[in-house]
């Protein structure tokens, strides 16, 4: 069936508010609802139709592609947002899709996945395509050390920093941080991991020896999300120690703990659409083209 916009973009942070503007910019028609801001009309084509959608129903109703936040879901419904006082639920976002159309999105929930598949809607899941991916560990390890030069009254150069985990975020956050020259320690379960992170990290140890050695640190990167930094492991920390966990939520650390102690320990979230918004924006699009080609 005809469809009165080529593309809706819903919900999210940034990334969806340039990721607007970018679909413009190739003369779309494109209608945006609940995004974190209003897309800068300097940057659409002449050619370009884009508008505010009145409503979730009327934005996926219309729209031959949807393109959602990422992460889906926010903390207490199924559709991520920050602008609107109501929560909308899987349900709802599910009853407003027909048959033909594309649905992508972050980190989508696998019941909504499989309700949207006997619709005949087709699902893009953003994580797990392999180029944005690696393309989003360089945001966030960015986003990463700008977080810990924010919270700490250190240089991070010479300073000695750990990474728990040695997976596509770790990697790319060491390389960062030895460019920076630190010092560095890499956790990880895997020998074949602590044996890739050895060619370039200082020094390599499994979760149980970082806990022995917690007390030298002067950074901690967690990117392992699940419990690894106990209150016993805190103790054992300088109170200079910064921790930034970039694992997803609700992340590897003990923050209450850590509040408790008065250390420094931040949960980073969403750091691609914080601090490249534009960046990630372009790498969503690209993907997006791709997808709907294939």
């Amino acid at each position: 069936m005809p469809y009165t916009y080529d593309y809706a973009v819903i919900g999210g942070d940034m990334r969806q508010v340039f990721l607007t503007e970018k679909l413009a910019i190739d003369a779309k028609r494109v209608c945006y609802f609940a995004l974190y801001a209003v897309p800068d009309k300097r940057c659409f084509s002449d050619g370009a139709f884009v508008t505010a959608a009145s409503s979730l129903e009327e934005a996926l109703s219309l729209s031959a592609c949807i393109i959602g936040p990422i992460p889906l879901c926010g903390k207490d419904a199924c559709f991520n947002q920050t602008v609107l006082d109501e929560h909308i639920s899987e349900e709802r976002l599910l009853s407003c899709l027909k048959s033909g159309q594309s649905f992508f999105g972050g980190c989508i929930p696998a019941e909504f996945r499989s309700a949207a598949d006997l619709k005949g809607v087709r699902i893009f899941d953003l994580l797990e395509n392999p180029s944005l991916s690696y393309f989003n560990t360089i945001a966030t390890a960015e986003g990463a050390v700008c977080e810990a030069i924010r919270q700490s009254p250190q240089n991070l150069r010479k300073s000695f920093c750990a990474i728990l985990g040695y997976g596509k975020c770790g990697r790319t956050l060491l390389q960062y941080l030895k460019g920076m020259e630190c010092r560095t320690y890499v956790a990880a379960r895997r020998e074949e991991a602590r044996a890739q992170a050895g060619i370039l990290s200082d020094y390599t140890g499994t979760l149980e020896e970082f806990i022995s050695h917690a007390g030298e640190f002067d950074f901690i990167f967690n990117t392992i999300p699940s419990a690894v930094i106990s209150l016993e492991t805190l103790k054992k920390m300088k109170p200079s120690v910064t921790i930034i966990d970039i694992a997803s939520a609700p992340g590897g650390v003990d923050f209450e703990g850590a509040r408790q102690l008065g250390l420094t320990a931040r949960l980073c979230p969403g750091l691609p659409g914080k601090y490249a918004p534009v960046s990630s924006a372009g790498a969503i699009k690209e993907i997006v083209e791709k997808s709907l080609k294939e």
